[in-house]
């Protein structure tokens, strides 16, 4: 089950706060597709990327003021993700999706290329770009998440990816009420890399989060545990920069 646990948590880092990157198992060499000369563009089906819209309106209480943006980011931890442009592309469609300077985009819903089966293409080769969903209530403190907030990527990350997870897995998952609900499977979450710890609080409450070995400042926040709220906010300790 362990190891079940860990292709699960890989599966859905990718739409996670900037989780590591951990070399992929070897799968079949895919075909290789070509867009504006870029060789095995990073590609998802349109289809199947709206259903974390579908997953945001259906779990709206998580984070109720946040709107519904994703995002793009780099495979390796900390690099910036530069000239990057994203397009809904079908035998006969092609719509850019505009993104934001930090990397988030708001995904249109357009009949025509769902049934178009369009997928949605970046011009960087895969495994060069990762995307995750990017929900942040305002008046956050910048030195922190809130919990609701990583309750509701986690959503996102799990309607977009459950078909990837093997069928006896998912399936499990799927009764035991899905992956974000299972206090057993612990997502694994990006700090700042100038982070020098995590804390949990709620009100008077506190709870160091310990950083997993063998990973640079990435923890595992308990979303199953519904003894903190949505409004606990995971504080980054970030040093004072030296006069």
């Amino acid at each position: 089950m362990k190891h079940e646990l860990l292709i699960l948590s890989l599966l859905l880092a990718c739409s996670s706060a900037g989780a590591q990157e951990v070399p992929e198992a070897e799968v079949e060499a895919p075909q290789v597709v070509e867009v504006g000369g870029v060789k095995n563009p990073e590609l998802k089906s349109y289809k199947v990327m709206l259903k974390g819209v579908d997953a945001f309106d259906e779990h709206r209480k998580y984070a109720p003021a946040a709107p519904m943006k994703f995002k793009l980011v780099s495979a390796t931890p900390g690099a910036q993700v530069d000239g990057v442009t994203l397009r809904i592309a079908g035998d006969n469609t092609s719509e850019n999706v505009p993104i934001a300077a930090d990397g988030t985009f708001v995904l249109p819903r357009i009949q025509a290329a769902i049934d178009d089966k369009a997928d949605l293409v970046t011009n960087k080769r895969k495994s060069l770009v990762r995307w995750r969903g990017d929900i942040h209530t305002p008046g956050v403190p910048a030195n922190a998440r809130r919990l609701g907030d990583l309750r509701m990527e986690c959503e996102i990350g799990w309607a977009v990816n459950r078909e990837d997870i093997p069928f006896l897995i998912r399936s499990g998952l799927s009764l035991a009420g899905g992956a974000c609900h299972i206090k057993s499977v612990q997502l694994r979450y990006q700090a700042p890399l100038n982070a020098a710890g995590v804390t949990l609080v709620s009100g008077d409450r506190r709870l160091p989060l310990p950083f997993i070995p063998k990973y640079k400042n990435v923890f595992s926040p308990p979303l199953a545990d519904t003894s903190w709220d949505d409004e606990t906010l995971i504080e980054y300790d970030i040093p004072a920069a030296p006069m």
